[in-house]
């Protein structure tokens, strides 16, 4: 009896974990995304809906197609879902999706992406794969314009310089610019997750550590998040009053650290900056954040929807010299729109571009040793910072009535490394 009963459980065991098995073989692509936010049928719905706007664009410029090479695009047409980015440091990918106006969808790779990208999404989004060799692809010959020409002998935009197509990257850009909700959705996630990897990385250094080291735990704490830093420009001490891009290079930190990252996930880059300061802050330097924080929300105020950033250029001037530092901003760009580039533009003389309703933005004021710099969403109803977090010392500046949040220096004991506790400061602007 025992050996009989003993058999029938190590069946019903086996048998269990066989069905186990079996249901974890039908998982789709949606169920393997470790950080992902969206739904499957939300992610459908994003993407039909850049069908449709990309449809209405190709109609507007006479083109049978579009073509997507660069990595944020790739991103864009897949609702994230899809990277065909190989060398880290490039935006053009290994691989090129084409959407052709009568709906139909290709992707155009070699054998070395086709198995990865076909199996591991690109086929589940409707996609037919358009395959050529490696060794078909070079200034002797490439075969990719003769692939786009079998199956349309119309014309083809593409968003770079592509055989067979014509380059509308320029053109194409601004259809990025207002973000679906689908994709507020994403931001909002990596905004606040990019954040705490900075701010963790001020509350874990230590005098005594150098730029290289602090950059890698800043790394560290983005990559483990699933995250990719595209920007760290990591100073500490005189060399944040030296230089505005204080790339790392060795000074070890006594007192005062910049921690300032552009990092990004399904193509969408954060900006975000944090300080943190060792010992008693100099009453100058916390005089200059605070003047950067105001000028930062003057920035925020004066983002309004249908507003040209060239107007927005000519008015900051006079916010700094309210601050009582007039030509600061002639020293560092004041930063601009974001969303699926680093900056889609800074502000210049002459810049035409007006704000967007759903458009994100990262300014980045300056005053010599100190930086303000977050990244917002600006919506129907004023603006949301996604790039805010609990526990973070904070100004609150009263602009006619309103309240500004700012990031404010973080400040621990020079000998314990504890965090001193501050209450909000409150400034009002006259």
């Amino acid at each position: 009896m025992k050996k009989g009963f003993s058999i029938s459980i190590i069946l019903a065991i086996i048998l269990f974990f066989s069905c186990e098995t079996n249901k974890k073989s039908e998982v789709t692509i949606w169920d393997n995304q470790p950080s992902q936010v969206l739904t499957e049928e939300e992610v459908k719905k994003e993407i039909e809906k850049k069908i449709q706007m990309l449809k209405i664009f190709l109609n507007q410029n006479n083109l049978d197609g579009m073509l997507f090479t660069q990595v944020r695009n790739f991103y864009w047409i897949t609702a994230g879902r899809m990277n065909n980015q190989i060398v880290l440091n490039k935006d053009i990918g290994a691989a090129s999706a084409l959407i052709m106006k009568d709906g139909k969808k290709y992707l155009i790779c070699n054998g070395s992406e086709s198995a990865r990208l076909m199996d591991e999404g690109m086929k589940d989004l409707g996609y037919e794969l358009l395959q050529y060799n490696w060794f078909e692809s070079n200034s002797g010959k490439d075969v990719r314009g003769d692939l786009i020409k079998s199956v349309s002998k119309g014309i083809i935009g593409s968003d770079i310089d592509f055989p067979g197509t014509i380059n509308l990257a320029d053109k194409f850009k601004p259809l990025r610019f207002s973000l679906l909700d689908t994709e507020i959705k994403r931001y909002k996630w990596l905004g606040k997750q990019t954040t705490i990897a900075v701010e963790e990385v001020c509350k874990k250094i230590e005098p005594g550590m150098d730029e290289f080291q602090i950059e890698a735990i800043t790394s560290a704490e983005l990559r483990a998040r699933g995250i990719l830093p595209t920007v760290l420009l990591i100073a500490v001490d005189e060399r944040i009053f030296n230089y505005r891009h204080g790339l790392p290079n060795g000074k070890k930190l006594e007192n005062y650290a910049m921690i300032n990252v552009v990092a990004e996930k399904w193509g969408m880059p954060i900006a975000v900056t944090r300080f943190v300061y060792f010992g008693e802050m100099p009453e100058e330097l916390k005089s200059k954040f605070e003047k950067t924080a105001i000028v930062n929300s003057y920035f925020q105020q004066n983002t309004i929807i249908g507003k040209k950033m060239s107007d927005i250029f000519k008015e900051c001037k006079t916010w700094y010299a309210k601050v009582g530092f007039e030509n600061e901003w002639q020293l560092h760009h004041q930063g601009g729109a974001i969303g699926y580039d680093d900056r889609e533009y800074v502000i210049y003389p002459g810049n035409e571009n007006v704000a967007q309703v759903n458009q994100a933005f990262a300014w980045n004021p300056t005053i010599t040793g100190a930086k303000v710099e977050d990244t917002f969403i600006l919506t129907e109803d004023g603006f949301e910072v996604v790039t805010k977090t609990e526990n973070w010392p904070m100004y609150e500046i009263i602009l006619n009535g309103k309240k500004y949040l700012q990031p404010a220096v973080l400040l621990r004991d020079i000998n314990s490394g504890e965090i001193i506790k501050e209450e909000i400061k409150q400034i009002t602007v006259d």
